[in-house]
């Protein structure tokens, strides 16, 4: 091997050619930027410092020089650029979020009012409830891209995690190349876990996104796999797994497998075998942390050439906790006086429909500080007040703060399309009573205001 080979290749002809730069001027260098490849193809970074060895006669006999190792400076300079560079996407996703729930609360708002006028089962009414149906999707989406910049709160509930797995596999499909089959199998229905669902579906479209990746150049098939597990009193497991019964995940590729040498150090922070621009090295890492925070255990299996197989098992909660349930009762009425507020004049117009059409009486502004001073010359004259966080002017916090200092006994709802200005305390001492994030359908609406109505 020769002396310039141990450079990487991407700047080995540019050192090459500074070094016998500094060669023919006998002038030493100080801190010379040096990847080098280690034997294990690790790079290694050094700073080397060099100065010239002259003979009697000013000839140049060498250099000697000193090599001081900067790859973990390096790493931490990286970590702290990818650290600002996950701020700046949180900050932009809170604002991407907030306008685009309000284009989507708009697109939903109309679309429902239009389908309740077709006829039941018509060609347009179900093209309408497909429309609803992508809005949905898309508030979900946008519900986890909060979720990943840490820009909302979480709760753990209970959560059929066949829903999830079912939803992400047609998610992926839509994200990753047709050479990679998606095959899902659900064999256990029951069991509800309790579980943060937008975590939950952070880890699984994680452990899939990975699986793909292992399958980008050939293909191949990846599977998600739901299933029941128990573990006895009697069994001992080397992984400190308790006795229990268990919901059980598996995410199986059959891509390029993960090396032998490697395979310890893939839940550690940081750590990835991908290309600078192909990942953080985080990913895998926050999977076990969701996974022990949710007092879950994961493992994997792989073998070089035949693909990897991840594993999470989840504890079972008692049944009669219930899972999510999408209530198909009728949307309540009431005749109450409802005062709405919402800058943006389509969601005043939609939320208007709605409410008027479950029969309650609907007064509505476009400006906070105009709905503040209605209601401050007649607090008496409203049962409940409707309004939107992010307004000109005022806030929906500062406005309800405003209301309830007239009349503390107000029923609030406080609407956004993004949260991180407001958490249940702040919220429960401006007086609010229930929190909504945006879009809303009409049977969402409708049953948020009865509940804070009814109290």
């Amino acid at each position: 091997m020769h002396f310039y080979d141990l450079f990487t290749p991407e700047v080995r002809e540019e050192l090459k050619a500074a070094a016998f730069k500094a060669f023919a001027t006998k002038e030493p260098f100080r801190a010379f930027p040096n990847p080098n490849l280690s034997k294990d193809g690790r790079v290694v970074h050094l700073e080397t410092s060099g100065s010239p060895v002259l003979d009697e006669a000013g000839n140049l006999l060498g250099y000697r020089g000193v090599d001081t190792d900067t790859t973990e400076r390096q790493e931490i300079e990286a970590r702290m650029r990818q650290a600002e560079k996950m701020e700046a996407l949180g900050t932009l996703t809170g604002g991407i979020a907030h306008d685009f729930n309000n284009i989507l609360a708009a697109m939903m708002g109309f679309a429902e009012l239009a389908k309740e006028k077709l006829p039941k089962g018509s060609r347009e009414e179900r093209h309408l409830q497909m429309v609803m149906n992508a809005g949905l999707r898309g508030r979900e989406l946008i519900r986890q891209m909060l979720t990943f910049s840490r820009q909302t709160e979480q709760e753990k509930k209970p959560l059929q995690l066949s829903a999830i797995v079912k939803e992400s596999g047609r998610f992926l499909r839509a994200s990753i190349p047709a050479t990679i089959s998606i095959r899902v199998s659900v064999e256990s229905e029951s069991g509800p876990v309790l579980a943060d669902p937008v975590q939950i579906q952070q880890v699984v479209m994680n452990l899939c996104t990975n699986a793909a990746h292992a399958m980008r150049e050939k293909g191949g098939v990846l599977d998600l796999h739901l299933s029941d597990f128990s573990v006895a009193p009697s069994e001992a497991k080397s992984d400190g797994m308790k006795p229990g019964l268990y919901i059980k995940l598996v995410v199986r590729d059959t891509g390029i497998g993960i090396p032998p040498g490697v395979i310890n150090r893939i839940f550690d922070p940081f750590f990835t075998t991908k290309k600078p621009d192909e990942g953080t090295g985080l990913g895998l890492s926050v999977v076990k942390g969701i996974i022990q925070q949710h007092d879950g255990y994961i493992t994997v299996e792989s073998q070089p050439g035949r693909g990897s197989a991840f594993i999470v098992y989840l504890p079972k909660v008692a049944e009669q906790s219930g899972g999510e349930v999408v209530s198909e009762e009728p949307v309540p009425t009431g005749h109450e006086r409802v005062l709405l507020i919402d800058d943006e004049k389509a969601l005043t117009e939609t939320g208007q429909e709605f409410l008027e059409g479950l029969g309650y009486e609907v007064t509505v502004r476009n400006s906070s500080v105009e709905a503040l001073k209605l209601f401050t010359d007649d607090p008496g004259r409203f049962d409940l007040i409707v309004t939107d966080l992010t307004m000109p002017d005022m806030t929906g916090l500062e406005l309800a703060k405003a209301c309830t200092a007239l009349r503390p006994d107000i029923p609030i709802v406080l609407a956004t399309g993004f949260s991180h200005m407001v958490n249940a305390t702040t919220a429960g001492d401006a007086g609010i009573r229930a929190m909504v994030m945006k879009p809303l359908t009409k049977g969402e609406l409708g049953r948020t205001v009865r509940k804070a109505l009814d109290g």
